[in-house]
């Protein structure tokens, strides 16, 4: 269904070509308003053949991240120039350390999100891999050989989310929105020009109710990341209800984020998932793959973490 839609949405824009960079400004955002969200699938067929394939991939201990981040760590205060809520140890290589602790904004918390996962999985397993997989620099740098430079969003680096940064690095999967399960990675785009990283927690209705599948009912989805207001409690670590914006605004059990764009364009609407270390590829990207000496430089107006009842 992604590739039927993808060359639709370009056709819509008017404005994309092949030979020009992706610029959100150029884009005619009521095409995007106007697609429809994919028929439920008649069969669920997963992406890679496995008899076990919850083992395959590492969304349980994103999901242990996230309890454990909300209960110790959460709604501390969201701030743009603030990264973690705590310092974090990197295995016994150092310390990644927090910038003005416990404030934290969107795209670190899923950096945040990842390596308390990591945590979690060397207390529960004792495999150590992960940590060796990418030097402790991998979380502090912001070049094109640095995952946090990926995470951060860079389309010169071909990453536009923390899906895309996984998979650049060989420790991700594509996964097309209708096939998202929770602890999957989305970044998203809204109709006023910001917008936000995420994690995936399930689909919603019209109410807020949590699906246990995509469906015809299906108007967004909740998820966990950092947003809202610098004072604790009205920002930080914290669950929103996301509402695509064909489906307007409706009441939702907790704080909406409404206005997202629905898109089929990895650019727009960024989603995957996160490999168990067992099966990370290897691949990452090489100093060669930018220009020499490029960073990431963080777009603190497109990730103002202002999100629709903040």
């Amino acid at each position: 269904m992604s590739k039927l839609l993808l060359p639709l949405i370009i056709l819509l824009s008017g404005t994309l070509r092949a030979a020009e960079p992706f610029a959100l400004n150029r884009l005619d955002l009521g095409s995007f308003e106007a697609l429809q969200l994919p028929s439920a699938p008649a069969v669920s067929v997963p992406l890679k053949a496995d008899t076990q394939p919850e083992k395959q991939y590492f969304n349980a201990y994103i999901l242990k991240a996230i309890d454990y981040l909300y209960k110790n760590y959460g709604l501390k205060g969201y701030d743009i120039s603030s990264i973690l809520t705590h310092d974090i140890p990197y295995n016994v290589t150092g310390v990644i350390k927090a910038r003005r602790a416990p404030l934290t904004m969107c795209v670190a918390a899923q950096m945040e999100i990842i390596l308390t996962a990591y945590q979690i999985y060397l207390d529960e397993t004792g495999d150590v891999a992960p940590y060796y997989y990418l030097p402790k620099s991998s979380f502090e740098g912001l070049a094109v050989t640095d995952l946090k430079g990926h995470i951060w969003v860079n389309p010169e680096f071909k990453a536009n989310g923390t899906a895309d940064a996984l998979i650049n690095f060989g420790m991700g999967e594509r996964r097309p929105f209708e096939n998202l399960t929770p602890g999957d990675f989305v970044n998203i785009n809204r109709t006023n020009r910001t917008g936000h990283a995420v994690t995936f927690l399930g689909y919603i209705n019209k109410t807020g109710k949590v699906l246990p599948k995509y469906d015809a009912s299906v108007v967004g989805f909740k998820y966990f990341s950092s947003q809202g207001r610098l004072a604790a409690g009205e920002g930080g670590l914290d669950y929103r209800y996301a509402v695509f914006s064909k489906f307007g605004c409706p009441e939702m059990p907790y704080k909406r984020d409404c206005e997202v764009i629905y898109s089929a364009d990895q650019r727009m609407l960024n989603t995957g998932t996160m490999l168990a270390p067992a099966f990370w590829t290897g691949v990452k990207p090489s100093a060669a793959s930018a220009v020499p000496g490029a960073v990431t430089v963080l777009n603190r107006n497109f990730f103002n973490g202002i999100t629709t009842d903040d």
